[in-house]
């Protein structure tokens, strides 16, 4: 698992905390859930992630909101739950910064202001994956403009 500092929150902690507030022991948190007690000893050490039903009655039996829960444990989740709107969006900036920023290749594929400003507007559209992709574009805006 990561490294973590002791502000960060994690499904291990969030279960343990909830659970010892509650009175519960790891062995009755068990129980109610039909799982073994050590099973919960590793979710709260963070060293397993459960599934989802048991996420899902994790949630029930100690109040905990189950999509927080879900995010926790499967921190790849927010993206899709987010729509990817950070991430992504950093991604198209820096790829669109490492194009435009390449003078040399701007240069060498006479790439004029006009043409920087339509490849711009493409980065936004969030399907430029690389720099040398903006070459992909730019080549065939020029094939279809000059049929």
């Amino acid at each position: 698992m990561r490294n973590r500092l002791a502000s960060d929150v994690t499904l291990g902690s969030s279960v343990k905390n909830q659970r010892t507030a509650l009175g519960l022991t790891q062995r009755e948190l068990a129980t109610e859930l039909g799982v073994k007690a050590s099973y919960i000893s590793y979710i709260e050490k963070d060293q397993r992630r459960p599934s989802i039903s048991v996420l899902s009655r994790l949630g029930e039996v100690l109040g905990l909101a189950r999509g927080e829960l879900l995010m926790l444990a499967y921190p790849e989740t927010r993206d899709i739950i987010d729509g990817h709107s950070g991430r992504a969006a950093e991604k198209r900036r820096n790829v669109w910064k490492e194009f435009a920023g390449n003078r040399a290749l701007i240069r060498e594929y006479h790439i004029s202001a006009a043409e920087l400003g339509v490849l711009r507007r493409v980065s936004m559209l969030g399907t430029v994956a690389t720099p040398r992709d903006f070459l992909f574009v730019l080549a065939a805006i020029r094939q279809a403009l000059a049929k």
